[in-house]
């Protein structure tokens, strides 16, 4: 078994320059298809470039920097999210606690709220005649959207 052969140089060149198998010497060729170190030369060649090419084509990682950066950010939003939840449950168990309040007060005051409105609407809605449950309805519909767009802003 032959290890070196005079013709790989010249083999590893034309590999090398790119000229392999189409832009060199035709003696070259019939040379590799006889020798079997320059064909294993070739052969060594090719596999390195293929898996070159898919080495390539794989997906590149982004810098270490970032990716420290990225866990840095993600550990605060965590640790952030943990600490802002009582907060988050007390301002919910606050809102039901006013909401009941505004509840109260618009059943304890019903009649003079409903002449106040009046006053204010003047001949355009008279509400001394609608039920108490629309006024109460139509007040918590202001106060539950105002509380929805509070909430909604709140996440931005």
């Amino acid at each position: 078994m032959k290890y070196f052969c005079s013709q790989q140089q010249k083999v590893a060149a034309a590999i090398h320059a790119g000229q392999w198998p189409d832009g060199c010497d035709p003696a070259l060729r019939s040379h590799v298809e006889s020798c079997s170190t320059c064909s294993d030369v070739v052969l060594l060649a090719q596999a390195f470039r293929q898996s070159r090419s898919a080495a390539l084509q794989q997906p590149q990682l982004p810098s270490p920097g970032i990716l420290w950066w990225r866990a840095q950010l993600r550990r605060r939003n965590t640790d952030l999210e943990r600490v802002m939840r009582p907060v988050a449950v007390a301002e919910k168990i606050a809102a039901l606690f006013v909401t009941l309040a505004v509840v109260a007060l618009i059943r304890w005051q019903h009649q003079e709220m409903a002449a106040w409105v009046s006053n204010i609407w003047g001949p355009l809605a008279n509400f001394t005649q609608v039920p108490g449950l629309l006024l109460v309805g139509g007040m918590m519909l202001l106060i539950f959207g105002g509380f929805a767009v509070y909430l909604l802003k709140a996440k931005e």
